[in-house]
């Protein structure tokens, strides 16, 4: 054995909140291999990072800093619930 712990999410990250009640639409779900889930978020920071630029240069850029922020919101999310897991595994409760 390798020693290394099997870390999945944890489907307790929400984003995409909504109204004055502070809801979120979404949650990642849970047990998603972890490496996959840290794979995802970083190609969702890979689009931020392209559309932030975009908007920098833009004359035009309320649409592109919108999907950006929506994007960083989904990666955001899955970074926090693959920490979560990690906390899960280590604690041995998974």
């Amino acid at each position: 054995m390798s020693g290394r712990i099997q870390v999945n999410t944890a489907g307790g990250a929400t984003f995409s909140k909504h109204n004055s009640s502070n809801l979120p639409f979404f949650r990642v779900c849970p047990d998603i291999s972890g490496e996959e889930a840290l794979e995802q978020a970083s190609v969702l920071m890979s689009c931020v990072n392209k559309l932030t630029q975009l908007a920098g240069v833009s004359d035009d850029n309320n649409a592109l800093v919108w999907a950006a922020h929506y994007l960083g919101e989904q990666a955001k999310a899955l970074v926090d619930d693959v920490t979560t897991g990690i906390q899960i595994a280590e604690s041995g409760q998974a």
